[in-house]
């Protein structure tokens, strides 16, 4: 919870970052001491109380030396530096709050939510994540919701060592948290036996290069750079 508060105050500084360039300042600010040491930095001399008028100092703006046309090509050039700063620290921000993964943990079973892409149609499922398994399987009501017509027939070994009738269609993506992988083959299976609470198994191929730690007391899959 820290991480996230602090990522959000990130956000929240970032965002009003632009506003320091959203309207023309004066060409001089100035700055005054109080009574208990604190300093004070004004735009405007009325704003300086009375008693500390005397020891005022004006400072110029760096770009007052130039001319009108000169000082807003550098002030457009700040800009965008700056908006190029901000885009960038965002991106950075949402990538770190990306790094976790909640899961579902039954027991040895993690169940992990997956975004499925197919033909411009997308669905998010929950698959058992299995390690043993070569490629991902889904049941045959996912690549109904997917509208998946173009198959090619296989068989699949499965526990047990029995085989079983499978298809095989490549998904156009798979997402889980911070990870995308495009044109992934998968099993489509016909789920016998006691309903479950996933829909399919996320296997090898997509987890294959990933490096994650898998944190079953607060149910969460941690992503490492």
């Amino acid at each position: 919870m820290h991480c996230r508060n602090k990522t959000l105050l990130l956000l929240l500084c970032l965002f009003s970052l632009p506003w320091f360039f959203a309207s023309e300042s004066r060409s001089e600010f100035y700055k005054y001491t109080d009574d208990a040491g604190r300093t004070f930095f004004v735009d405007d001399p009325s704003k300086i109380p009375p008693e500390y008028r005397e020891e005022v100092k004006a400072y110029e703006q760096k770009y007052d030396g130039l001319s009108e046309e000169e000082r807003a090509v550098m002030l457009e050039k700040e800009r965008q530096e700056l908006e190029k700063f901000r885009t960038e620290e965002i991106a950075r921000a949402r990538a770190y709050v990306s790094r976790e993964t909640k899961v579902i943990v039954k027991g040895n079973q993690v169940l992990v939510p997956v975004l499925l892409g197919y033909d411009g149609r997308e669905v998010e499922s929950l698959l058992l994540l299995d390690t043993g398994a070569s490629i991902m399987a889904l049941h045959r009501d996912v690549a109904q919701r997917l509208r998946i017509e173009s198959f090619e027939k296989a068989k699949a070994r499965v526990i047990g060592g029995k085989e079983i009738n499978a298809d095989i269609a490549e998904l156009s993506y798979v997402r889980v948290g911070p990870h995308k992988k495009e044109h992934l083959l998968a099993g489509i299976v016909d789920h016998e036996g006691a309903p479950v609470e996933y829909q399919g198994l996320l296997g090898m191929n997509f987890l294959r290069g990933l490096e994650y730690n898998i944190d079953f007391t607060h149910q969460r899959i941690e992503w490492k750079r």
